[in-house]
C-alpha cells in the first residue's frame, strides 16, 4: 500500500494539531498515526484503547472511497 503524501502546509498543521477527526464537506475522517503497515496494506491493531476507538469509528457511516478520489479531495 502506497501512502498519500501531503505537502500542503495548512493540511499538515491540521493533522499535527492532535484532533482525532478531520471534516471534508459533510464527511468526517479518523486520523490515526501508524508505525508500520505491511505490504498488503494491513494494519494490525494491538492497543486495546486504539481498537475501541477504531471500532467506534467503523460503526459509523464509512463508505469506501477509491484512492484516486481521496487524492483528488486532498488536493483542494
Amino acid at each position: 500500500m502506497k501512502p498519500v503524501k501531503i505537502d500542503n502546509e495548512d493540511i499538515i498543521k491540521v493533522i499535527q494539531s492532535g484532533f482525532p477527526y478531520i471534516q471534508v464537506g459533510d464527511r468526517k475522517f479518523l486520523l490515526m498515526e501508524v508505525n508500520e503497515v505491511n505490504q498488503e496494506g494491513i494494519y494490525e491493531v494491538t492497543d486495546p484503547a486504539e481498537e475501541e476507538q477504531l471500532l467506534k469509528a467503523l460503526n459509523q457511516s464509512n463508505p469506501i472511497i477509491p484512492d484516486d478520489q481521496i487524492i483528488k479531495m486532498l488536493r483542494y
